[in-house]
C-alpha cells in the first residue's frame, strides 16, 4: 500500500474515532451523574432563596414534617415569586384547584433551558388567554401540596400567585424514573393559580 493511501486511511480512522467520542460523550453527558448534579442544583437554588427571603423568595419545609426538627435542603420546597397575588385565600389539601402550569428539569445538554414534561399551555404563558385545568391538590406530588397551600388566588382569574416552584427529588417522584423523568429528579414548576374549590362546592365560591 503506498504511504499516501496509508495516510488518508489513518486519516479518516482518526476522524471515525473523534466523531464516535463525541457523540459518546454528547450522549452519556445529558443525565450522567444526574442524582449528584440534582443534589448540586437544589443547593445553590437553597442558598439563593435563603439570601432573598425578605424579597421574592419564599421557602416551605414540606407538609407533614416536624419543623422543629433538623432537615436537609431536600425537604423544602423553593419558591421564586414571578406575580404577586392580590387576593388573601389559600387551597385547602382536599380541595380541587385551577391552575395554569408548566414542569420541566434542571437544564441539561440537549434542554438548556430544561426538559418540558408536562405543560397546560405553550408559550409564554399568558393567564388572560391560556385555558387552566383542574387538579385534586391531594392528588399531586407533596412538593405541589406544600407550595400551593400558601398560594393565593386573585380577585379576578388573572390576577393570582404566579409561582416558580423547585421541588426535590424526595418531595417529586422519588428515587425511581416515572416516565420521561429520571429517578433523582428535582422538579421545576411555573404555576399560577387561577381558583379552587372544595369538593362539592362550585369554583369561586
Amino acid at each position: 500500500m503506498k504511504i499516501s493511501n496509508i495516510k488518508i486511511l489513518l486519516s479518516a480512522l482518526m476522524a471515525l474515532m473523534c466523531f464516535m467520542s463525541c457523540s459518546e460523550s454528547d450522549e452519556a453527558g445529558e443525565f450522567d451523574n444526574w442524582r449528584n448534579r440534582n443534589a448540586q442544583y437544589i443547593d445553590s437554588i437553597a442558598d439563593v432563596a435563603h439570601a432573598n427571603t425578605e424579597g421574592d423568595w419564599k421557602i416551605f419545609l414540606a407538609d407533614g414534617l416536624d419543623a422543629s426538627a433538623h432537615w436537609s435542603n431536600e425537604d423544602y420546597v423553593y419558591c421564586k415569586v414571578l406575580q404577586q397575588g392580590d387576593g388573601d385565600k389559600n387551597p385547602m389539601a382536599n380541595d380541587t384547584i385551577i391552575v395554569n402550569y408548566r414542569g420541566r428539569l434542571i437544564p441539561t445538554l440537549n434542554f438548556p433551558q430544561g426538559y418540558v414534561f408536562d405543560q397546560s399551555y405553550y408559550g409564554q404563558l399568558d393567564p388572560s388567554t391560556d385555558v387552566p385545568v383542574k387538579l385534586n391538590l391531594i392528588g399531586c406530588v407533596r412538593g405541589w401540596r406544600t407550595a400551593v397551600a400558601h398560594m393565593v388566588k386573585g380577585t379576578t382569574p388573572t390576577t393570582g400567585d404566579i409561582w416558580r416552584i423547585y421541588v426535590p427529588y424526595k418531595l417529586g417522584y422519588g428515587t425511581s424514573a416515572s416516565g420521561s423523568i429520571p429517578g433523582y429528579s428535582t422538579l421545576i414548576f411555573d404555576i399560577n393559580l387561577v381558583d379552587f374549590y372544595n369538593v362539592g362546592a362550585s369554583a369561586s365560591e
